[in-house]
């Protein structure tokens, strides 16, 4: 008799395919036990780079945060983190720390790469949490690879941060550089300017220049309000009424050249002020907007350079939970999916067949000769 009329006979007997429903059964239950499976776990948290960066820069006032987020300030997004952990540059690492491509061992990168994605999974938690996850029927084994990844990625996270902190320094340097030539330019600028129209402090000299213009003018009114009063009662002759149109005649002519723009010892007059007023705001306005700009690049090189300091002397990832075995025991999971798919075809073929009617064409030779 061939094989598959031996086949079908057994699985046509209802008696010995119980039987072999029962062999396989217990063998798949002792395959769920044995070997016993080991899952070692690491947890790791990987840090704000913000926390040493450019964060800080917000205190300068709402205009500056934007220099902030484009200098690379801010948290990294957990997704990122994962991808690093994910990567190939993680797993060749760990394959390279632990020698897994050894004759010994796998035997090539390619079969570790393999063996790490069977056997070893990367994923995150809730708060930013990263675990790693290594399922072996060796505890050592389990451990030595959860470790490694986890090094690992804290090596690549590091390295990574150092690049981009390296890239931020060198353009925060360039920039303040820019920024201490441009503050100087716009320093001499105004200082010159200064000079050249005899003004040590424009506004302070515009608002003392207004000053005297409004207070000649409130003497004039004031003189006019005393004419008008002793004419009522003097004659056209009295000195009294003579020094007072003279005092008047002085104040105009007073008025009058402060009207036409000037310059005397003091610097200019109040025309002339207002008239190179708009260069001198223009002057003012680039020097504070350059010595603003210094400001922001001197803080961002100086925080720079310590998050490069931190970084060397750091790690940027936090070791939550080191490499450890579960406690419980664990099962055989393609063993546990082979058992349950065993009995699922069991109660197909014992229960709900006969119970419903169907009749299957193997379980319907068990009345023909073995």
């Amino acid at each position: 008799m061939s094989m598959r009329r031996r086949i079908e006979a057994t699985l046509g007997h209802a008696g010995r395919r119980r039987i072999l429903y029962g062999l396989l059964g217990a063998m798949l239950a002792v395959l769920c036990l044995f070997p016993q499976p080991y899952v070692a776990r690491s947890k790791v948290l990987p840090q704000d780079p913000g926390s040493l960066g450019l964060s800080t820069m917000g205190g300068l006032g709402g205009g500056l945060q934007g220099f902030a987020a484009l200098l690379g300030g801010g948290r990294q997004p957990i997704d990122m983190y994962l991808a690093i952990a994910r990567s190939a540059e993680v797993s060749d690492a760990v394959i390279e720390r632990l020698g897994l491509a050894r004759p010994e061992a796998y035997g090539s990168p390619r079969n570790a790469r393999l063996a790490l994605s069977r056997r070893v999974d990367v994923h995150s938690l809730t708060g930013g949490l990263i675990e790693v996850e290594t399922r072996s029927h060796d505890p050592e084994e389990a451990q030595a690879l959860t470790r490694a990844y986890s090094e690992a990625i804290s090596d690549r996270i590091v390295l990574l941060g150092q690049e981009r902190t390296a890239r931020k320094r060198g353009i925060v340097e360039q920039r303040f550089a820019e920024a201490s030539e441009r503050v100087a330019r716009s320093e001499a600028a105004l200082d010159a300017f200064r000079r050249r129209n005899n003004l040590a402090a424009p506004e302070v000299q515009l608002g003392t220049e207004i000053s005297l213009r409004a207070g000649l003018q409130a003497q004039l009114q004031a003189k006019r309000v005393e004419l008008r009063t002793l004419s009522g009662f003097l004659g056209p002759e009295n000195p009294r009424l003579l020094a007072v149109q003279s005092e008047i005649a002085s104040l105009q002519s007073q008025i009058a050249r402060a009207s036409v723009p000037g310059r005397d010892a003091s610097g200019p007059n109040v025309a002339g002020l207002s008239g190179i007023s708009s260069d001198y705001l223009n002057l003012y306005r680039d020097y504070r907007f350059a010595q603003a700009l210094y400001e922001v690049y001197a803080r961002a090189n100086e925080e720079v350079a310590v998050e490069a300091l931190a970084g060397e002397t750091a790690s940027d990832v936090q070791v939550i939970e080191a490499a450890r075995l579960d406690a419980d025991r664990k099962v055989n999971i393609p063993a546990v999916g082979a058992l349950a798919l065993l009995l699922l075809l069991a109660a197909f073929t014992e229960i709900y067949a006969p119970a419903t009617g169907i009749r299957l064409r193997l379980l319907s030779r068990g009345d023909e000769p073995a």
